[in-house]
């Protein structure tokens, strides 16, 4: 029978430098399977820019997740450095309404959250730090692909309903709206927010982003008493605080706020010749 020589190949004591050099590959990042045991035991962190300045002159948007619930906040920011009172509000905001105390605090390793001064800020309140190796967001993989997801939802319905790209702000707020009352795979189906606050969401608000909606003028908001009492606007979404108040885009871009309004989910007044939707669709 015969005999093929040996082979042996390197052991971890043994290593080809030329190997090493011109054929390492990156190590792969399997989806850590580790999740926080209650709310605010870990916090995740990114911060996304933009390409366009907002209509209100923002460039950032600062995400916020949640391990345990899935549950998303997302802010606006005109400049990284406005992260650490983005931080220092949620902090806040999670001792006020939810009478808890983030624990852990997961993010990349941004120039945002290298600095001592936000360092500073989160070890003052006893929270642990975790962040990434420089240029490996792999490692903070949960809100990376959250940060996708709210993404492409937005952009989605943005075009969808032509509207401007400098409006990206208002598409992004309701696409964090929406994903927190969207059912989770990694929650067994439920909704971030029936994990954080304990009850089904509420969804009879929810209209489609950039439908047509004739709005209810007060007549302080009439040019004369002769004036149509409403106006046909276009939809961009709920306002803070408060899902009885609807935002809306008026032909003149700007913004108005009202609580009234007949919405028309199949008619986008943004687009060429004020697109309709079929009442089926097709795909």
């Amino acid at each position: 029978m015969q005999r093929f020589p040996e082979i042996h190949f390197p052991t971890e004591d043994c290593v080809c430098p030329g190997c090493a050099l011109g054929k390492m590959p990156n190590r792969a990042f399997p989806e850590n399977e580790r999740c926080a045991s209650t709310p605010f035991e870990l916090v995740h962190s990114d911060l996304k820019s933009f390409p366009v300045m907002s209509y209100r002159k923002f460039k950032y948007v600062i995400t916020f997740y949640d391990d345990f619930t899935s549950h998303a906040w997302t802010m606006p920011l005109r400049s990284k450095a406005a992260a650490i009172t983005a931080a220092k509000d949620v902090l806040e905001m999670v001792r006020v309404q939810h009478d808890a105390h983030v624990v852990g605090w997961m993010s990349d390793a941004g120039r945002e959250y290298k600095s001592d001064l936000f360092d500073r800020a989160l070890l003052e309140k006893g929270i642990k730090i975790y962040q990434s190796a420089p240029r490996t967001p792999m490692q903070n993989g949960r809100t990376e692909r959250l940060g996708h997801t709210l993404m492409d939802k937005a952009e989605s319905m943005r075009h969808q309903a032509c509207i401007p790209d400098s409006w990206w702000e208002f598409a992004f707020a309701h696409a964090t709206h929406i994903y927190n009352r969207t059912p989770v795979a990694r929650l067994r189906w439920r909704t971030p927010h029936e994990m954080l606050k304990g009850e089904l969401p509420n969804i009879d608000h929810l209209c489609v982003f950039g439908c047509g909606a004739f709005v209810y003028l007060p007549a302080m908001a009439r040019a004369n008493k002769m004036a149509p009492k409403s106006e046909l606007m276009t939809y961009v979404g709920v306002a803070p605080g408060n899902e009885c108040n609807f935002l809306f885009m008026r032909s003149t871009n700007a913004v108005f706020t009202a609580a009234h309004a007949v919405f028309d989910e199949r008619h986008f007044p943004r687009c060429p010749k004020n697109r309709r939707e079929p009442l089926e669709n097709p795909f």
